[in-house]
């Protein structure tokens, strides 16, 4: 055997640098937030999956763009159509894009919080598939509001393109303002939101606030700070009663951020 066979491969380019490696990271994380289709070879390569602002807020201008052209296409084409349907089909195809990833954490969360259970079976009841009392009730109820937002908020088109975009730009802001400097474990899905990004996330979350001023005036700048309080108000009422943050807090204040800007634009 020669020397040669003996030396070590020569170093791989790291994956994810470059432009193609950011375009197949951001894809990537698109896959994980959304079900919208992706190319194969985003799945094919080995980057790690990196869910930072930017790709949170891509998720929620792609999801905000389709559900608010679902719901003008119906308006322009049927306009007789009733509004209590149009909000019911709006919220099967908003639950439909996401996977029910969030509502999923909703559960969870919420069964976690408030189960009277030992501290030490938390975590082992958000690792549960089944769902307690607690859990189911709090779909429930978080499903309703959204279809009663849906069908109270108007002007129909901003409300809907701005929900997604409003609570996933806010959401790295809040995740860092309620856990500072107590990080989850390294690998865990609560840290990977707090620390895959490139973009800081107070410059996600100007960028929703000026959509929210841009699409719908003063009052979408009002309803935007009563999403980002909300948030904050709800993440810290319920961190301490799970074991920190994880990707169940984060899809609970998405779906939380959701409801409040569509009932701030039923108001």
């Amino acid at each position: 055997m020669t020397d040669s066979e003996n030396s070590p491969p020569p170093p791989q380019p790291e994956e994810g640098k470059g432009l193609r490696g950011r375009i197949a990271g951001l894809l990537l994380a698109l896959s994980f937030l959304t079900r919208l289709p992706v190319p194969r070879w985003v799945h094919a390569g080995s980057a790690p999956l990196r869910i930072g602002p930017e790709a949170l807020l891509l998720a929620g201008l792609l999801l905000g763009s389709i559900l608010a052209l679902l719901a003008e296409g119906v308006l322009r084409f049927l306009p007789a159509f009733p509004p209590l349907l149009l909000a019911l089909l709006l919220l099967f195809a908003w639950i439909s894009l996401t996977g029910a990833l969030h509502l999923d954490g909703v559960a969870d969360i919420v069964e976690c919080a408030y189960a009277c259970v030992p501290p030490e079976e938390k975590r082992r009841i958000r690792k549960d598939p089944r769902k307690g009392v607690f859990g189911v009730l709090a779909l429930i109820l978080f499903v309703l509001s959204k279809g009663a937002g849906l069908f109270l908020a108007h002007p129909l088109g901003p409300a809907l393109f701005l929900a997604p975009v409003l609570a996933r730009s806010a959401l790295p802001a809040v995740a860092h303002l309620l856990v500072g400097r107590s990080l989850p474990e390294p690998g865990a899905l609560g840290r990977i939101l707090l620390e895959g990004g490139r973009v800081r996330p107070a410059l996600v979350l100007l960028a929703g606030l000026l959509l929210s001023g841009l699409f719908a005036g003063g009052r979408g700048l009002a309803g935007a700070g009563a999403v980002v309080i909300g948030m904050a108000v709800l993440g810290r009422v319920h961190l301490g009663k799970v074991d920190g943050f994880s990707g169940d807090m984060a899809g609970f204040l998405v779906e939380s951020g959701e409801i409040l800007w569509l009932w701030a634009l039923s108001l």
